[in-house]
């Protein structure tokens, strides 16, 4: 399909956009400190097979660095929510997720198992390779938690001209590392109620995440074994990379393949009621 000037400026600069279809929708998330630019050749790909799709900008990434942090995982699900709910009416409706919006994504399916009907997981954000797990601990230690540390390199992305174009944020927070390593621990608890069919895919050269916990996704979900696709030439942001092309045809495949509600009855394994981040318990006490 040909893009409309206002998606194709809104996708330059991160911004929300969304292209039109129907019957079936899909919510598009990104990842953490990133922007919607990094999901739209798979909603491009998706509007081209007749979907529609909104991608949204996460909770505390629509200013600096600096407004992400504190900024509490049930935020990013919350806001998550907010979105999916704008989708209401859609024959079937799929969330695709990279890498922290992987995990919203699991969230998602987990609490609303009648809203979601399949899910696309590229490079989740399960384990964290080294980096981040230090970053993480470096979070709690007093003052070293508010330090926001440059993205001097740029997205770990291996295609120059895409790491260049995707328009992310400048820094990360130390304390956002935190708290996306306990999302992860709580989404981990979650994968076995999800009943949603899911696609999983990583980038063999990923320095952010670890294949090994894209794999553990894989098995522990409730709807699998899901397929695993691991890609030897990309990076993290496997949907803006070496082999975005391949990610793209995947995922539309994967999704329209899925059977329509009502045409086929699907068991919903017993799941946990949703879950709180010790922030948001922490602020639910205060108010009592």
């Amino acid at each position: 399909m040909r893009t409309p000037p206002d998606v194709r400026s809104a996708i330059d600069k991160g911004l929300e956009f969304e292209l039109p279809g129907g019957p079936d929708a899909v919510l598009l998330l990104h990842g953490l400190t990133g922007s919607t630019f990094e999901m739209h050749p798979v909603a491009l790909a998706l509007a081209d097979a007749g979907c529609r799709c909104l991608v949204p900008r996460m909770a505390g990434h629509e200013g600096s660095p600096g407004d992400l942090a504190g900024v509490p995982w049930t935020e990013w699900v919350a806001k998550g929510w907010r979105d999916l709910r704008r989708l209401e009416g859609a024959r079937r409706t799929f969330v695709v997720g990279c890498s922290m919006g992987a995990l919203v994504a699991c969230a998602l399916a987990h609490d609303h198992p009648e809203r979601v009907d399949g899910l696309a997981l590229l490079a989740p954000a399960l384990e964290l390779t080294w980096p981040g797990r230090l970053a993480a601990l470096l979070a709690g230690l007093g003052p070293l938690g508010r330090i926001v540390v440059p993205k001097t390199a740029g997205s770990d992305v291996r295609d120059d001209a895409m790491r260049a174009a995707n328009p992310t944020l400048p820094g990360v927070p130390l304390t956002a590392v935190a708290e996306l390593r306990a999302f992860a621990a709580q989404v981990d608890r979650m994968l076995p109620g999800i009943a949603a069919p899911a696609l999983v895919i990583a980038g063999g050269r990923d320095q952010t995440v670890t294949v090994g916990g894209a794999r553990r996704v894989a098995r522990r979900i409730g709807s699998g074994p899901a397929e695993v696709v691991v890609l030897p030439e990309s990076g993290h942001l496997v949907a803006i990379d070496v082999d975005r092309d391949r990610v793209a045809e995947g995922v539309v495949r994967f999704l329209d393949e899925l059977p329509v509600p009502g045409a086929a009855g699907r068991t919903v394994p017993p799941r946990d009621p949703p879950l709180r981040s010790p922030a948001a318990r922490g602020r639910k006490k205060r108010a009592r």
